[in-house]
């Protein structure tokens, strides 16, 4: 009877373990985009030309990190290159370190030029809403720096 109860324990906990690690899937970045997209607009209670426009920036900046991707790929290849020749070129990882950090700061740049447009389209209730929520997240994920 024990040994009986301890199978079934036993296995309880595989079966429960199993589907606990298949819920740990990655995401892509539309999948996380998405997923970003409709927590604001729950959260600020967007009107319908807000979520519109809160969508042409998400599409936006899918697009510009779309291209980064792939131009990554082109800069894994050229990196494999160097470490496989007999020599490395110090200056060329230099200079696709500093290409890939040209495009980063450009989609930064541009990713505070588009939320400062949408910030104009908020309520200030919808902004005191942001602001509380950012707080919230500092709160229960934050550390102090001090």
């Amino acid at each position: 009877m024990v040994k009986k109860g301890l199978y079934l324990s036993v296995i309880a906990v595989l079966v429960l373990g199993i589907a606990g690690l298949g819920g740990c899937r990655r995401h892509s970045p539309q999948q996380k985009a998405e997923f970003i997209m409709d927590y604001v607009s729950e959260s600020l209670d967007l009107n319908a030309g807000q979520q519109a426009h809160l969508e042409q920036i998400k599409d936006e900046l899918m697009e510009k990190g779309l291209q980064m991707h792939a131009d990554r790929a082109a800069m894994h290849e050229e990196f494999v290159a160097q470490l496989r020749s007999e020599e490395i070129d110090p200056d060329r990882i230099k200079a696709m370190v500093a290409e890939r950090r040209a495009k980063m700061d450009e989609l930064i740049d541009l990713g505070i030029v588009r939320l400062a447009e949408f910030h104009k389209t908020l309520t200030p209730s919808q902004r005191e809403k942001l602001v509380a929520k950012l707080e919230n997240f500092k709160k229960w994920h934050g550390h102090d720096l001090e």
